[in-house]
């Protein structure tokens, strides 16, 4: 007489559907990622739950949220989950052909990063780099990444990390301004210009200012720009006066798009670290070369 076995354990695509559509802004954009009809993505979803035997969403009025329960089995399977998919990108790479994943921010990324990489794969032709324009370092932690660029101070949580450079901060301009007249060359003349800022990282020209002791009058609100080389090019373009740290703005500075004001240089209170997903892979050789490579690319600006 055959006996049937009863799985234990859900199928993987099942488990892997569940995470995508809390990891999503709705099952639709799920089912994209995973290539699939929102038809076939929702039989998994209803397949898990029928193999759990209790509901893991809450679908009300044509929105979908995790019930209280979803939100404990989600806690419980997903660090599984983004173990086995790391181990199994670990041992691909030990193998050779999986590329080095690396995040990094969209600054970094056209500022130094990829005009660089050229020599890293000069240098390094067996290792192939893939990048992710972000912030943070949720990635890493996913499973999606191995290595990230991150600007911290932060919370990096037990992940290795490993300080490659510090962020300094330098006055500049276009040559002439606008307006036609000359740029500022002392802190006394920062009330008579317009300043220029980012949203993020925060309060730059605060720190900039507070390092250098800066006691004049109260200055007027910067323009904020979305983004770094935003903020660069309108500078460039006589719009007013920046900090920018020479690592993301050398290229202009080089082509004489714009000028140092003076020789004020102050530590914005930020460095750039090189974080590893896990131990792991910070022991990987493609992350070696590429950690030391970055490393003494980035030392003539220490």
């Amino acid at each position: 007489m055959s006996r049937t076995i009863r799985r234990q354990a859900p199928p993987l695509e099942a488990i892997e559907a569940f995470i995508l559509a809390t990891r999503s802004s709705s099952f639709r954009d799920a089912a994209d990622r995973l290539a699939l009809s929102p038809s076939a993505f929702s039989r998994r979803i209803q397949a898990l739950e029928a193999f759990v035997g209790v509901a893991l969403f809450v679908r009300d009025k044509g929105s979908v949220t995790l019930s209280k329960t979803g939100e404990r089995y989600l806690r419980m399977v997903e660090p599984a989950i983004d173990s086995i998919r790391r181990a199994t990108v670990d041992l691909q790479a030990e193998r050779g052909g999986m590329a080095l994943r690396v995040v990094v921010p969209q600054s970094f990324a056209i500022g130094w990063l990829i005009p660089n990489l050229p020599d890293f794969q000069h240098k390094h032709a067996d290792v192939k780099v893939e990048l992710r324009i972000g912030r943070d370092i949720d990635d890493l932690r996913r499973g999606h990444a191995d290595v990230a660029i991150y600007v911290g101070p932060g919370n990096i949580g037990s992940m290795p990390a490993i300080r490659i450079a510090p962020i300094n901060g330098v006055m500049v301009s276009a040559p002439v301004l606008a307006s036609g007249s000359a740029p500022p060359t002392s802190l006394a003349e920062l009330p008579n210009v317009d300043r220029l800022a980012v949203y993020r990282p925060e309060g730059l020209w605060e720190r900039w200012l507070r390092n250098l002791k800066y006691d004049g009058p109260p200055l007027a609100p910067p323009t904020y720009f979305e983004a770094q080389f935003l903020m660069f090019e309108a500078a460039a373009a006589g719009l007013g006066v920046a900090i920018v740290a020479p690592i993301l703005a050398h290229r202009l500075l080089d082509q004489g798009r714009l000028v140092r004001l003076g020789a004020h240089e102050a530590p914005l209170g930020i460095d750039y670290y090189l974080v590893s997903a896990d131990e792991a892979v910070q022991r990987r050789p493609d992350a070696i070369k590429f950690r030391k490579w970055i490393g003494e690319g980035l030392a003539r600006f220490s």
